[in-house]
């Protein structure tokens, strides 16, 4: 026997149950962060004994629809700001103001984030702070762990300095390469405690690319590095992203560098600006070698996008030859961030000379100096 279609005033009861919920300043359905009002609703429902489940619930607001076409009128949501009121006599003391629903929906996560680190065969010292790292992480124990990418400068490939001048004979091989990208994996393994296994994400840098440009250029030797590579991080349970694609943990995006329309990395003083004018979502991302963070004002359910660009985590003081000359305006080390709902709610930045000090202890430190 069918079931019976919901009768038309229990539909119409539903329908007002989260209407009111909008009213309270909950959010509606495809919204993301706050705290959904058909949810709200069901769960005032419950408690006020009218259904039996939060999920009974759920089944009248689409009974509703498909039933009568009634919906609920999801305009009448309205963000929740908590509004100090004006005292009527200005020296009684006025309420306190409502607590905000405006809290971020799920639970938070914590995550560890390595910006580009240049690790390079003919600088070994930089595989130390790759091991502090991991130390940190292994005290402070996130959940997840991402690379931003550039963990290599892979300059075995680079085009920038040719085969045939002096430069590009100073370069080290594929090979060499490859086994300090090996390196950099086991150091991160020796400064992990064994009982933290967070989730470990990795978003290729242009520096890794120089691989499959490689592999273009010479198609005969097409997989023959790549492979080679993706094996590398596989053995260490890391999962990469290819170069300028987003990865996400709880709504926040992490990318080497942002994409600009022409399909190139975004960088220079005003790349924070430029992203957040861009972006739907918060971004971390490295590649500029500089910690800047912007927060980009919205109107709307998302008020504001964070923009974070993460720093290097090469030695304190470390440049590249290629920015020597330059303005400079590095900073090096690690962030801390907490994500929850898809916002960035908490935020630190974690210096190399901190973790140095802190993490050193096997005489890295004086390597690494």
């Amino acid at each position: 026997m069918p079931t019976p279609p919901l009768r038309r005033e229990l539909a119409e009861e539903a329908v007002a149950r989260v209407e009111a919920q909008l009213r309270a300043g909950c959010v509606p359905l495809g919204f993301g962060g706050g705290k959904s009002a058909v949810e709200a609703a069901a769960r005032q429902a419950l408690e006020d004994g009218w259904i039996n489940t939060v999920h009974a619930f759920a089944n009248r607001v689409e009974a509703a629809r498909k039933n009568y076409g009634l919906e609920p009128d999801w305009t009448l949501y309205r963000p929740a700001r908590p509004q100090q009121p004006t005292p009527s006599v200005m020296l009684r003391e006025a309420p306190a103001p409502e607590p905000s629903l405006a809290v971020p929906s799920g639970e938070p996560v914590q995550v560890l984030v390595i910006p580009d680190r240049h690790n390079d065969p003919r600088h070994e010292h930089r595989l130390a702070c790759t091991t502090w790292i991991a130390r940190l992480g292994s005290e402070r124990r996130p959940s997840v762990v991402v690379d931003l990418g550039d963990a290599g400068t892979f300059d075995s490939c680079s085009r920038h300095d040719k085969n045939d001048t002096l430069r590009g004979r100073l370069k080290p091989s594929i090979r060499a390469d490859l086994d300090n990208h090996l390196a950099s994996l086991q150091a991160f393994e020796a400064g992990r405690a064994a009982d933290w296994k967070p989730k470990r994400i990795k978003t290729r840098g242009n520096h890794e690319q120089r691989l499959w440009a490689f592999e273009n250029e010479h198609p005969e030797s097409e997989g023959t590095h790549t492979h080679t590579y993706a094996e590398h991080l596989l053995q260490f349970g890391w999962r990469e992203r290819p170069f300028g694609e987003l990865a996400y943990v709880e709504g926040v995006a992490f990318t080497h560098a942002p994409i600009n329309g022409m399909g190139r990395p975004m960088g220079g003083k005003t790349a924070t600006h430029r992203a957040g004018a861009m972006l739907t979502s918060a971004l971390v991302h490295g590649h500029t070698h500089q910690l800047q963070v912007f927060n980009d004002a919205k109107m709307g359910h998302q008020e504001r996008i964070s923009v974070i660009q993460a720093g290097c985590a090469l030695p304190w003081g470390e440049y590249e030859s290629y920015a020597m000359t330059g303005p400079g305006g590095w900073w090096w080390g690690c962030l801390m961030l907490t994500v929850w709902g898809g916002q960035i709610v908490d935020f630190e930045a974690i210096s190399m000379l901190r973790l140095r000090d802190r993490y050193s202890g096997d005489g890295a430190d004086r390597r690494a100096a």
